[in-house]
């Protein structure tokens, strides 16, 4: 957890609970009588949020935070992000005081605030979460409490800290796609869907390496500079159809059996003979899923390159194609050996999720 000074310069460049309101309401700054008639109209006029993607902002006192406020939200926003090579927090965690929460950082994209005070309207706690309160996309919620310990109980119910983390992580999915929208690759897109039957949204630098047989290996390379020194990134796509032999290929063994298989054939490394494979020494993840409507299968873990030095964490999503009678896997894997993981995972994961199925057309021939 950061305190306001520490990141003033990078924001700009008791007894059982009464009953929990929980509310997801659309919010565009106060006063209704007067300006815009409709909801979208006054966030039209909202600007733009600021902050790193990854970090909330916890208006809350420092007595307050040492009183179990603060060990709740660690226990919450700060667990560690599965299936990475090191460990990186869920989100970065910012305190700032209440006296400091001016006009400079209400347009955070991300902001938890505490009212904490024993008065009429404080006595049964209570969580409010709005969208847009004070800025375009941003994320605004409100704890109301008498006590620092009856906001930290209110907040370990799975249903409210739990809720707001995954509607964090859906919105900074969100917003990855947003910006992936400004700029798409329409020609490579139209590849994707002309040979593989499928819509996308790629980078405009992304690039195709191979596309044959119901197969296609989409790289996206970037440079950023760390310690005064340039370091490459890389995030990968890989796109495999199969066909489709009944629910068992659904199974964790059988996705993981067909990756092995798929990377040691197709996936490369440097050095002369190594290829990508998954990485067991931490056990992945698997959890059935609904996608755009059917039953999909999630997967994350880590990768490794056979007989070189290289590694990082892959994302996977598997459906069916039924028009087609073949089962997509779409698979984004992360390289970026100088620098945290979480955020490229995310950007890679939004790239993965915007593939879907493409109209059949009479004269394709898409073949596994």
């Amino acid at each position: 957890m950061q305190t306001r000074d520490k990141i003033w310069t990078r924001l700009f460049a008791p007894g059982p609970l009464a009953l929990v309101v929980v509310a997801v309401v659309v919010l565009c700054g106060c006063g209704a009588a007067e300006g815009p008639a409709t909801v979208s109209e006054r966030a039209a006029l909202l600007p733009g949020k600021v902050g790193p993607s990854g970090e909330v902002v916890m208006v809350v006192s420092e007595s307050d935070w040492n009183a179990g406020i603060g060990a709740a939200v660690d226990s919450i926003f700060s667990e560690p992000v599965r299936v990475l090579p090191q460990y990186e927090p869920r989100f970065d965690v910012i305190r700032l005081d209440p006296d400091e929460f001016d006009r400079f950082w209400r347009p955070h994209r991300n902001l938890l605030v505490f009212d904490i005070e024993d008065r009429l309207d404080t006595q049964s706690p209570e969580m409010k979460v709005y969208r847009a309160r004070f800025a375009k996309g941003q994320v605004y919620a409100e704890i109301k409490a008498k006590s620092a310990q009856s906001a930290a109980e209110l907040l370990l119910k799975p249903q409210n800290g739990r809720m707001l983390a995954d509607l964090l992580e859906q919105e900074e999915s969100k917003r990855y796609a947003e910006i992936l929208n400004l700029g798409r690759n329409a020609g490579l897109e139209k590849k994707i869907e002309e040979q593989h039957g499928l819509k996308s949204a790629l980078p405009r630098d992304a690039r195709l390496l191979v596309s044959s047989g119901g197969f296609a290996w989409i790289e996206r390379s970037l440079t950023r500079m760390k310690g005064g020194r340039n370091h490459d990134v890389q995030m990968g796509i890989v796109v495999h159809r199969t066909p489709y032999a009944g629910p068992q290929d659904f199974s964790m063994d059988r996705m993981l059996q067909r990756r092995d298989s798929l990377l040691q054939d197709r996936l490369h490394g440097p050095t002369p003979g190594s290829f990508m494979t998954t990485e067991y020494r931490l056990d992945p993840r698997y959890e059935e899923v609904s996608f755009r409507g059917a039953f999909a299968s999630k997967m994350r873990g880590l990768w490794k390159m056979e007989g070189d030095f290289m590694g990082g964490p892959w994302t996977s999503v598997a459906w069916v194609d039924e028009a087609r009678g073949q089962l997509v896997t779409i698979d984004g894997y992360v390289y970026a050996p100088y620098f945290g993981k979480r955020e490229y995972l995310r950007e890679v994961e939004s790239m993965v999720l915007s593939f879907a199925p493409a109209p059949r057309t009479k004269t394709e021939e898409i073949k596994p």
